[in-house]
C-alpha cells in the first residue's frame, strides 16, 4: 500500500502544481468570479483544496480535528502554492518515513460535521487524492467557462512522464 500511497502522492502534487499554473495568469476578478458549484469560484475552490490537504495533515499528525488554514494575507495563486509547497513537504516526510504497518493504523478524525470516525491512515490518504482530484475537475470546468487555457491531468499522462512502480 505504501507504493502506492506514494504514488498517489507524488500524482496529486503534479496535478495541483498544473493547476495552479493555469489559474496564475487569471486575474482577481476572474479567480473570485462566482460561476456556481459547492465552491462557486476558482479562488474558493484552490484555497478549498489546500485547507483539505492542511486539514487532513493535521489529523494524520494526531490531531482528529484538523486544523484550520492560516490564509489571511494570501491574494494571489503564487501566495497560495507558496503555502501548499509547506504542506506537501510534510506530506512527503511522512510517507518517506511511514511503514506499511504504519498506513495501516487506524486514526480517529473528527470531520468539520462533529462526525467522530476510526479509520485506516491509509484509506484517509487516498480519500484526500480523491477529494483533490473531484475539485481539480471542478476549476478545470471553471476554467472553460472563464475562456482560460486548461491543463490536461489526467493519472495516465502522469504515469507517462512517471511510469508507476512495480
Amino acid at each position: 500500500m505504501l507504493t502506492q500511497l506514494r504514488e498517489q502522492f507524488a500524482y496529486n502534487r503534479w496535478a495541483n502544481l498544473r493547476l495552479l499554473d493555469a489559474c496564475e495568469p487569471l486575474s482577481r476578478d476572474d479567480l473570485r468570479r462566482e460561476l456556481g458549484g459547492s465552491f462557486p469560484s476558482v479562488w474558493l475552490t484552490l484555497t478549498h483544496l489546500y485547507a483539505a490537504e492542511n486539514t487532513w495533515l493535521a489529523r494524520w499528525q494526531g490531531t482528529p480535528t484538523g486544523r484550520k488554514p492560516e490564509l489571511d494575507g494570501v491574494e494571489t495563486v503564487g501566495m497560495l502554492g507558496g503555502k501548499w509547497d509547506d504542506v506537501w513537504r510534510q506530506q512527503c516526510e511522512l510517507l518517506d518515513g511511514a511503514t506499511e504497518a504504519e498506513v495501516r493504523r487506524v486514526i480517529p478524525v473528527v470531520l468539520m460535521s462533529g462526525k467522530r470516525l476510526d479509520q485506516q491512515l491509509g484509506a484517509t490518504m487516498r480519500h484526500c487524492v480523491n477529494h483533490a482530484t473531484y475539485h481539480r475537475g471542478q476549476v478545470t470546468n471553471f476554467l472553460r467557462m472563464l475562456g482560460a487555457t486548461t491543463v490536461p491531468l489526467d493519472l495516465a499522462l502522469y504515469y507517462d512522464e512517471h511510469p508507476p512502480a512495480d
